[in-house]
């Protein structure tokens, strides 16, 4: 009898891990599942801001550098999309073998089951044939007898009884893990069919933009021109940020020097009480702890625009038309839609506003030592040293290439750093 009730604590035992761990496995494939449906939705909105800036672009009737990065900026979000496509199959089929793995687990213990409660019947069978429940009782030995006696019958019909409703929840979860291995195969088929389209789509975009760099190629000289053009401009912007910076480390230096002499002058005067701190301490102490801030918050700072996508990344790279031309970005490109506004991407003071030809409008604002710059703005808002705040509107986006575009930047000191890094992922 204790075998038996040994037997059936086993099974129930058992036959609840399978579920527990079923669903752990359930619940790291749903952790996944969440990641990659975020980056399928992410990507798919920088595919749509593509788009859109295509067809915003579609009046001027010329081929332009910015229609071209766009465009390549649109194929590189079709593969990236493809490749996920292909990680969601994968998911898939993991969740396929989970599933039927946990499937025949289901199945031997219901075999299981089955043959215990057939085993339990028979056993049944051949009592009640020789004796009834009540000629079992009352022919006890004792009165403790008759209570054991008792008490086996209540757990034999308890047993039986709990056997039924384990066979019960297996069938149900065994119909449970059929439906959802149905589900997982129609889902697989949509994705197959979605990827084909979208390598369609992916081919014509590639032709697309062979067609595009085959005509933007015949005004090399022109191209040329505009790169040279660029690369002074840049080099005038470079100038302008050194030298706010090192106007920046002088006048912090030049307090310095003043606070040790009035702390000098302090001590030599035992008398007086000595201060508690200098303004310009006070000052260069807010300052440290808005770029220790400022650094704090790498991947967490907000775009400064509120629609737009990444046309042109950090660094060297060759020229989205002219072979084996170099082009160098400093920070990046963010196309947006026009007249889009253009705001801080953390609080800080105006350092300087000016105008470069070929960057349009620039707007470099201090973030302890830290600096974020804003060019080819159309319009500018803030002046030199007023305080601005977080998302706070600066100017509107200019247009650059054929296309409304500005170029944000992101200096620690002298030392430009990759913006994108810095920005909350899209």
């Amino acid at each position: 009898m204790l075998l038996k009730k040994l037997t059936y604590l086993f099974i129930s035992i058992f036959l609840l891990s399978i579920c527990l761990n079923h669903d752990g496995f359930a619940q790291q494939k749903k952790k996944s599942r969440k990641q990659l449906e975020s980056e399928k939705r992410r990507n798919l909105e920088k595919i749509a801001e593509t788009k859109r800036a295509l067809e915003n672009t579609q009046e001027k009737k010329e081929v332009t550098v910015g229609k071209i990065k766009a465009i390549k900026e649109q194929i590189s979000s079709q593969e990236e999309q493809i490749g996920l496509m292909e990680q969601d199959m994968e998911l898939i089929d993991m969740e396929m073998q989970d599933i039927v793995y946990a499937k025949m687990n289901l199945e031997q213990k219901l075999d299981t089951l089955q043959k215990e409660y057939a085993a339990m019947l028979y056993t049944a069978s051949k009592t009640s044939g020789k004796i009834n429940k009540l000629s079992f009782l009352f022919s006890a030995s004792s009165f403790n007898d008759l209570i054991m006696r008792y008490k086996y019958l209540q757990q034999y019909t308890d047993n039986r009884k709990s056997q039924v409703a384990q066979m019960t929840k297996v069938v149900a979860l065994l119909r449970e893990r059929q439906g959802n291995l149905e589900g997982k195969k129609s889902d697989k088929k949509r994705i197959i069919s979605a990827k084909l389209t979208e390598a369609q789509n992916l081919e014509l975009l590639k032709s697309r933009q062979t067609e595009m760099v085959g005509e933007l190629s015949k005004k090399e000289k022109d191209l040329r021109k505009e790169i040279e053009a660029t690369k002074k401009s840049v080099n005038r912007l470079e100038t302008l940020i050194a030298n706010v910076v090192a106007r920046e480390i002088a006048r912090k230096n030049k307090e310095r020097e003043l606070k040790q002499d009035q702390e000098a002058k302090l001590a030599k005067n035992k008398s007086k009480k000595p201060s508690t701190k200098v303004k310009n301490q006070e000052l260069d102490d807010k300052e440290t702890a808005l770029g220790k801030s400022f650094g704090a918050s790498k991947a967490r700072l907000p775009w400064p625009v509120q629609r737009g996508f990444i046309s042109d990344r950090f660094g060297i790279k060759e020229h989205p038309v002219l072979n084996g031309v170099l082009i160098n970005n400093n920070g990046i490109d963010i196309q947006t839609p026009r007249n889009a506004t253009v705001r801080s991407v953390y609080e800080g003071i105006v350092k300087d506003v000016t105008e470069i030809p070929g960057l349009g409008n620039v707007v470099l604002i201090q973030h302890g030592e830290y600096y974020t710059v804003y060019a080819n703005l159309q319009q500018i808002f803030p002046v030199v040293g007023q305080k601005i705040g977080a998302k706070e509107t600066i100017g509107t986006a200019g247009e650059s290439g054929g296309a409304t575009e500005i170029n944000f930047q992101i200096w620690h000191n002298s030392e430009h750093l990759n913006p994108e890094g810095w920005l909350i992922p899209r």
